[in-house]
């Protein structure tokens, strides 16, 4: 089975995942923050030490790692670097996700670029290995997870940038081609989700996907992702180990009051 997916801007093309709306009580972040400044939710990763003011969503579950490499300014200097493990986000599976809490409307940005291991020069060659931003509901059951992500890398057989919507673990992702590098934003103005892109060779930002995500809480786990699928299939294939290294220079958080601020140079 191939994954629902379309080179377009529109919303609803297509989707798939499970239905199951019972489990456990769901999971979720203990001692949220209130809203702090947005300088401090901020990381220009130059400064290792900055690590420990992410979280990291394995460690706060209790789960094993989902990276084979993860590090602040030592693989890559003044960047984040991860290589994920099999696996990543669609539906109820997960991936790494580095984040903070962010309470409230807010534009997150990041310049990534998703690399072949051991040729940064191109982009890796295995399906659905990607990288980006993730907004998400913390609270988090079997049939109930809730977000959405933007990333850029290699998707089903083409290099691309993808925004996927996530309701009840049942997830709808578009595709549009593009560089497997460049800036990515995420804005939250109310129940709007504004994802903005400018790509390498793409003279300024253009939004390829809205969505309306007036069942997202205040409070969000906001962060950088990575996915290493390696199947074209509802399911990961486990048995092939990803060829993604990600790179993200910095994640920057900024407080937007209209759709002009998410779409500033």
């Amino acid at each position: 089975m191939v994954l629902a997916c379309v080179l377009c801007l529109l919303p609803g093309c297509g989707s798939e995942g499970s239905d199951d709306s019972d489990g456990d009580a769901p999971e979720h972040d203990v001692d949220p923050p209130g809203e702090p400044a947005s300088d401090a939710l901020s990381d220009e990763f130059d400064d290792a030490s900055t690590r420990s003011r992410w979280r990291l969503w394995q460690e706060v579950v209790g789960e094993d790692p989902r990276h084979e490499l993860l590090d602040i300014d030592q693989t890559n200097p003044g960047m984040l670097t991860i290589r994920p493990r099999a696996g990543g986000w669609y539906a109820e599976h997960e991936g790494p996700l580095l984040y903070k809490l962010v309470e409230g409307d807010f534009l997150v940005e990041t310049r990534v670029t998703a690399s072949k291991i051991g040729n940064p020069d191109a982009p890796p060659d295995q399906p659905y290995n990607s990288a980006g931003l993730l907004v998400r509901d913390p609270n988090h059951a079997p049939g109930r997870d809730n977000w959405v992500m933007y990333n850029v890398g290699r998707q089903d057989g083409r290099v691309a940038s993808e925004g996927k919507t996530t309701v009840d673990s049942q997830s709808v992702l578009e595709l549009v081609e593009g560089a497997r590098q460049g800036r990515l934003r995420i804005c939250r103005l109310g129940s709007q989700l504004v994802l903005a892109r400018q790509l390498e060779g793409e003279a300024a930002f253009t939004v390829t996907q809205r969505y309306d995500r007036s069942d997202l809480p205040a409070t969000l786990q906001v962060g950088a992702i990575v996915n290493g699928w390696n199947s074209l299939g509802p399911e990961p294939d486990l048995g092939v180990a990803p060829d993604l290294e990600a790179s993200f220079d910095y994640v920057r958080l900024s407080r937007p009051t209209t759709e002009a601020d998410c779409m500033a140079p």
